[in-house]
């Protein structure tokens, strides 16, 4: 039963009116107080929902997705990336599985991957990264500055086996090294270098970082990565310039040769998701093609694509 209270003779509220009415205003002044200041943005981040995005892929993209999720969640401090690597293969693999939300790719998506997304009514999207160039690297201390795709693919035949059958002032057999299988990066080598087989010669490591590591240390390997790590390296390993043919131009992988494909192991990296993507998924993506993703995609050694983001 709801009581009727009369008010006051004189005209006053009774106390617990008051007291009402004095948390009223306040929420008003605050409220208010918020919109002067400017923090009613604040106010509406700390009411939207928490989000969570899963990414997984390329070795060769990892460390600049990281850095890019990592910036990301500094301005969205409700949304949590996860970033892992495994490979293109994994990365399009747990995409097409729904196991993640994007996947990381330095490659194309090969005829079973697009037949299984066709066969299965995933409508998958492609968004352009970055281009990037497979870089041929030996020690600083070798002599040898070019090779051709020929001579690079007899390295890894096994049919080229000392460093004087290519011309170095250096004894001693080629120690190979290249990518695990289910690498993008290994994938288009062999596509581009081997005639879509695999290497018969070297030593495979999961990662561009293991590889460029081993070859600082080893005098006598030569081996390929992703700009990204080479360019981490520094000075520690020593990029050959690519002639395509044996009478072609020695190319280095720069930025004008990766834009123009001079350069005959320039390649693209793509982030692919479904379609249509979450509200999560296109905010980072958005976040990666715009202004602060692609500084931090330039100073880690790879070219923009030419396509911002709005």
């Amino acid at each position: 039963m709801t009581e009727l209270r009369q008010p006051e003779p004189n005209g006053e509220l009774r106390p617990g009116t008051r007291a009402v009415a004095g948390v009223a205003i306040l929420i008003v002044l605050v409220v208010g107080a918020a919109s002067y200041f400017g923090l009613s943005n604040l106010l509406a981040v700390d009411a939207a929902p928490y989000q969570s995005l899963q990414i997984a892929g390329s070795e060769s993209m990892r460390p600049v997705i990281t850095a890019c999720a990592e910036d990301f969640m500094a301005k969205s401090p409700r949304s949590d990336v996860i970033v892992r690597g495994g490979g293109s293969g994994e990365g399009v693999s747990t995409l097409l599985h729904g196991l993640v939300d994007l996947g990381m790719s330095s490659r194309d998506l090969t005829e079973k991957e697009q037949r299984y997304a066709a066969i299965n009514n995933i409508s998958l999207s492609a968004s352009p990264y970055a281009i990037d160039g497979i870089a041929v690297v030996v020690h600083p201390s070798n002599t040898l500055s070019e090779l051709d795709l020929l001579q690079l693919a007899a390295i890894y035949y096994g049919k080229i086996r000392t460093w004087r059958d290519l011309g170095a002032e250096r004894d001693g057999e080629i120690f190979a090294l290249a990518r695990a299988p289910g690498s993008g990066t290994a994938t288009l080598f062999a596509e581009r270098v081997l005639a879509g087989a695999d290497a018969a010669a070297g030593l495979k490591l999961p990662t561009n970082e293991a590889i460029v590591e081993e070859i600082a240390k080893r005098p006598d390997s030569i081996g390929y990565s992703g700009l990204g790590a080479v360019h981490a390296a520094d000075d520690r390993v020593k990029i050959l310039a690519i002639r395509a043919d044996p009478q072609g131009a020695a190319v280095l992988p720069t930025a004008d040769a990766l834009r123009s494909r001079d350069y005959p192991l320039a390649r693209t990296l793509y982030l692919y998701g479904t379609s249509p993507p979450s509200k999560i998924a296109e905010a980072f993506l958005s976040h990666c093609l715009g202004p602060s993703g692609l500084a931090l995609l330039e100073r880690a050694g790879y070219v923009a694509t030419g396509r911002a983001a709005p």
